[in-house]
């Protein structure tokens, strides 16, 4: 890869890193999720600003080109990214499904509670 290729990537990940740390200082992503963002980022960045690292993973993966490595590596984060994610959607879920529970229980003891006291109070119900 050129130098100027280099340059332009590591300075497309300065720029992205900073977005990430812009979202969870505004609160707007986890702190999991920025460090798995940034953390991959930096890896990514390394591999291509070292040109023999980013030669000994190309070796290591079997690929011919530098490009087929990095695209293969993206491929694998993106993976990973989509099952974290659908690990916490289901996680979400099922929370979502105890708390409707819980609420539709509460809200049937106070429907009966009140039906009680409404039946106590009523004159036909004092014999």
């Amino acid at each position: 890869m050129t130098l100027q290729g280099i340059i332009l990537i590591d300075f497309l990940a300065l720029l992205f890193v900073a977005g990430v740390l812009f979202l969870l200082r505004s609160g707007r992503i986890y702190a999991g999720y920025a460090a798995l963002w940034i953390g991959s980022t930096l890896v990514l960045a390394t591999l291509v600003s070292i040109p023999p690292l980013l030669a000994l993973v190309t070796t290591m993966v079997g690929a011919v080109f530098p490009v087929s490595a990095l695209t293969l590596l993206a491929f694998v984060l993106t993976f990973l990214v989509l099952v974290l994610f659908s690990v916490k959607l289901t996680e979400l879920h099922e929370r979502q499904t105890e708390l409707i529970q819980v609420l539709s229980l509460r809200a049937l003891e106070e429907s009966e509670r009140r039906a009680t006291l409404a039946r106590d109070r009523s004159p036909s119900g004092a014999e």
